[in-house]
């Protein structure tokens, strides 16, 4: 995946106008939630995994804490661009007559608008159609809801704040009420910079906290209610913080905002559902709560003295802490009504699990932006330089080649190569068409090179990754000895220089993320050196040659 294009598994969203609702002298608050995902991108794209499930998470939130009726909740699942945008224009029609029968009352009506799936620079991909951010933004400003607010998880979703000034920045201060009007857009990440999903947490990053920060981890306050402010304040740094050692590197949500009012945008009120975990103050560390099923259901990172209150749905949950090296872990069965307080000697000592580990999953096969040093023994066939026969009294390893190559993986698919080789050594006598060599010599390629994976379909998956290359650089041979030609006799020590390399390919086996073994053929090409080295004057031919590789940095 690159920061411009979203073809690693991501999740994108919108959500227009999430203010809880809330009892005001002014009127009720009358709430709409559009929940649209897709895995599919179109053309080459990568099918995402769980972007059609952060749609229902986020809906399912929404019911449970943000006072949304389910018959005022519609979720699409592999939408169509034709279903999504009809779906808004349905959308905006009950939002405009909900609002035509609140107006008498002084009511507030607000619709929430959410979409997971692929993006780029330019706007939404569903399926082979591209939605753009403009016309995207054009359409939600005519929704005649009272409060607009919009929330973009998905590779380079920054582009559609960025129209209006949002940028990547610590989290807003909202002064806002029962009386507000207006908007709020937020996306995952900026408009360079790629969304990411996780099989670790079985979710994007940025819909993972935004949903965790609603069921009450982001409740700063202590008051049982989440604010926009607070919920993304907490999205914001548990994303930067969990992305920032990942493939894809970090995502900075940004946003761009417009809203009029007094009071608190209360988002959800974690009083309103009927089963509640409370997280005593005594506790301290990263803390997970898993359902029955073992799914992901709130992460955070727990400050000690600070009580916080979790709304989750009846049934019985795993909770795990992790500190360090070390790991606590209890159970609870939430009854629906009821609430469990969880306090530091209700847990037990627990062993730390690798998929839990602090920091996200990192894929085993995945190269971009990463480093390698190898070496590498090979062979190779050369005739000589016109053709005939030769004797050598000594060692001649002219047919051997090894050396040391350091590659800079610029994508998953692209490469740059550099480092010195050794292409021919002799020690003795030679004795060739018109030249005697008696001495020692040594040839040397210096070659920088690029090298191309043409291998289609997920490449840091893959731990077979076939490559062509070509490389270009000087040669150099030196000498120490006699050489006799049919025009001249040289003696002493000698340096001469050309220009060679070697186009091939081959194929490197990675073992897993650190270490692979490569097998790779060409042909050694090379100018004439201007005068013998070692007996001749040029050592082309083909080669074959077998490494070792080290992998080492990047992300």
């Amino acid at each position: 995946m690159n920061a411009r294009a979203c073809v690693l598994t991501l999740s994108m969203a919108v959500l227009l106008g999430a203010v809880a609702p809330q009892a005001s002298a002014a009127g009720r608050v009358t709430r709409f939630v559009l929940a649209a995902g897709t895995n599919e991108g179109g053309g080459d794209r990568a099918t995402l995994r769980y972007a059609v499930a952060d749609a229902e998470r986020f809906a399912r939130v929404l019911i449970d804490l943000g006072g949304v009726p389910p018959s005022n909740t519609v979720v699409l699942k592999d939408a169509s661009l034709r279903d999504f945008l009809q779906a808004i224009d349905q959308l905006n029609a009950r939002v405009a007559e909900a609002r035509r029968a609140s107006a008498a009352e002084g009511g507030r009506v607000e619709a929430l608008i959410y979409y997971s799936g692929h993006a780029d620079e330019k706007g939404l991909l569903l399926g082979d159609d591209r939605y753009s951010y403009r016309t995207l933004r054009d359409r939600l400003d005519q929704v005649a809801a009272d409060v607009r607010i919009a929330v973009l998880d998905a590779c380079a979703s920054g582009a559609f704040t960025r129209r209006k000034g949002g940028r990547a920045r610590a989290p807003f201060l909202v002064d806002a009420s029962s009386s507000m009007r207006g908007y709020a857009f937020l996306t995952s990440n900026t408009d360079t910079e790629a969304a990411q999903e996780s099989d670790r947490i079985k979710a994007s990053y940025f819909t993972h906290y935004l949903v965790s920060g609603l069921r009450g981890a982001a409740d700063a306050s202590g008051d049982g209610k989440v604010t926009l402010n607070e919920a993304y304040q907490f999205a914001f740094g548990e994303t930067v913080g969990r992305t920032v050692q990942t493939r894809g590197g970090a995502q900075h949500p940004s946003y761009d905002i417009d809203l009029t009012g007094s009071g608190d945008v209360v988002i959800t009120d974690v009083r309103q559902t009927t089963a509640t975990l409370v997280l005593g103050a005594d506790l301290e560390g990263r803390l997970f709560v898993l359902n029955a099923s073992q799914q992901l259901v709130v992460e955070l990172f727990k400050p000690r003295g600070r009580r916080v209150e979790l709304g989750v749905e009846p049934g019985t949950y795993e909770i795990r802490i992790e500190r360090d090296a070390t790991a606590l872990l209890t159970r609870a069965v939430v009854a629906d009504g009821a609430s469990v307080a969880l306090d530091l000697p209700q847990f037990r000592s627990a062993p730390v699990e690798v998929t839990r580990r602090r920091g996200p999953d990192l894929p085993p096969f995945a190269v971009a932006g990463r480093n390698r040093v190898a070496l590498r023994l090979g062979t190779a066939a050369r005739g000589s330089d016109d053709g005939g026969s030769s004797v050598t009294a000594g060692a001649d390893t002219g047919g051997m080649i090894a050396g040391v190559q350091y590659t800079r993986y610029v994508r998953e698919n692209l490469a740059v190569t550099f480092g010195p080789e050794m292409i021919a050594s002799v020690t003795g006598s030679r004795i060739g068409a018109g030249t005697v060599f008696s001495g020692t010599a040594s040839v040397i390629a210096v070659p920088l090179g690029v090298r191309w994976n043409p291998s289609r379909g997920v490449l840091w998956r893959q731990s077979l990754k076939p490559f062509i290359g070509a490389s270009v650089g000087p040669v150099i041979g030196g000498s120490t000895g006699a050489t006799v030609t049919t025009t001249r006799v040289d003696s002493g020590a000698s340096t001469h220089t050309t220009i060679g390399g070697v186009v091939g390919g081959g194929v490197d086996v990675h073992l897993g993320r650190s270490w692979s073994l490569g097998v790779d053929g060409g042909y050694q090409w090379m100018s004439k050196f201007p005068e013998p080295v070692g007996g001749r004057r040029e050592y082309r031919g083909l080669q074959l040659g077998v490494g070792i590789r080290r992998v080492f940095g990047g992300r």
